[in-house]
């Protein structure tokens, strides 16, 4: 006979407690994230039994108990294999080679939107129905969510599917075959000067560092996140530019730009001041160029801008706009200044294509007529002879 455990199956491991029981065959030591006292020993206890009950019925599931338990996957039969055990070996799968910012917006996606609808799931079982209900749900509940973040939201899912489907190859891809919603993109919406210089005025009064901070924003037109990740040393103030090859994002820093391309940036005067004000508070104190004005210590993320962002608007009586639109004001200034689009899409890391399609309304109102004069001067000789012509016609039947 085998020997009776005198601990009841569950005892102390480390700062943990530890469980034993058996399951389909095999004998497994999960642990429990409670410290070894008396009380939580029986609780274990009590957890212990309710699972060897839920075994003897066919319901226990291994991860809605233990959802740490690193050999849980040794432990379910691949083809019950729930869609939360999928998301997580995706999740494993997938943050190589992408970028941390992506990878993390996909993270939070899967959780959100189909991790927390069928965690307990079996992957299989899940039906293109399944899914395209589901996006329904979410477009017309409390709070809908739009055509771009239904595409967005499938990005993640395709990936979990697709290492289903080829560990499953008889069974059909639930995700094959929904297409992708048509949407019109939002366009650039940059402040005027005007209002420029009205939040700069009441930024000047709340903080100087955070009206310097925001000026060059809107005259640099950088990313937020390569802003934030901005070195002395890619700076050279002799000569007026900036090396933009780096970023912050989520926390991480990055060694590259959202486009993989390094680029020089030219300051023009209100930027340059800007970074030259800077300069005596963090030049001499550290590398980073930028720092949160109330603490000293470098920014994480765009969610501390925004909320200062958020307050200047709403003190000036403007019109709300993400701090992001201080690159777009940037972008539409130089443009309505008359600067060549191909040097502003080079200063703001575009393509010249993104920068036409994007900011094209922009570009009229930097020539000054100069564009409309020249189609003038190739037509306006034909056109006047022609009016001269019928001008001087004679209707029939006239005198």
């Amino acid at each position: 006979m085998g020997r009776r455990s005198s601990t009841g199956g569950v005892e102390p491991h480390g700062d943990r407690i530890q469980v034993t029981f058996t399951w389909q065959g095999r004998r497994l030591r999960p642990t429990l994230a409670l410290r070894p006292t008396e009380p939580n020993l029986r609780a274990a206890r009590r957890l212990r039994a309710d699972i060897l009950a839920e075994i003897r019925l066919g319901t226990f599931n291994l991860e809605r108990h233990f959802p740490d338990y690193r050999f849980a996957e040794k432990h379910t039969p691949d083809g019950r294999r729930t869609f939360g055990q999928w998301a997580k070996a995706w999740e494993r799968i997938a943050s190589r080679g992408r970028a941390h910012s992506t990878f993390e917006v996909y993270k939070d996606h899967l959780e959100c939107y189909w991790s927390s609808a069928w965690k307990d799931r079996p992957a299989l079982s899940i039906t293109q129905e399944d899914i395209l209900s589901r996006l329904a749900d979410l477009a017309g509940g409390d709070r809908p969510i739009g055509e771009k973040t239904q595409n967005n939201i499938l990005i993640p899912l395709r990936g979990v599917f697709e290492m289903v489907c080829k560990a499953h190859r008889e069974h059909p891809n639930p995700v094959e075959g929904i297409r992708n919603l048509r949407f019109q993109a939002a366009e650039p919406d940059p402040y005027p000067l005007p209002e420029v210089e009205k939040l700069l005025k009441w930024l000047e009064k709340f903080n100087p560092a955070w009206a310097d901070f925001f000026e060059f924003a809107c005259f640099a037109g950088l990313r937020p996140g390569e802003q934030i990740g901005m070195l002395w040393p890619d700076v050279s103030l002799d000569d007026r530019l900036v090396t933009i090859q780096r970023a912050r994002v989520l926390r991480q820093d990055k060694d590259r730009t959202k486009t993989n391309t390094r680029r020089i940036v030219e300051l023009n005067a209100r930027a340059f001041e800007a970074l030259n004000r800077q300069r005596a508070r963090t030049q001499l104190a550290g590398r980073h160029v930028w720092v949160h004005p109330s603490t000293g210590i470098r920014f994480n993320d765009g969610r501390e801008i925004a909320a200062v962002w958020a307050r200047a608007n709403k003190a000036t009586g403007l019109r709300y706009r993400p701090p992001k639109e201080c690159r777009d004001t940037s972008i539409s200034l130089a443009l309505a200044a008359g600067c060549d689009p191909a040097w502003v899409a080079a200063q703001h890391g575009h393509s010249v294509q993104v920068m036409m399609k994007s900011y094209a309304k922009h570009i009229p109102k930097a020539d000054r007529g100069r564009n409309i004069r020249a189609v003038d001067r190739l037509v306006a000789n034909p056109v006047a002879k022609r009016s001269k012509q019928v001008s001087g016609d004679k209707p029939e039947g006239g005198t």
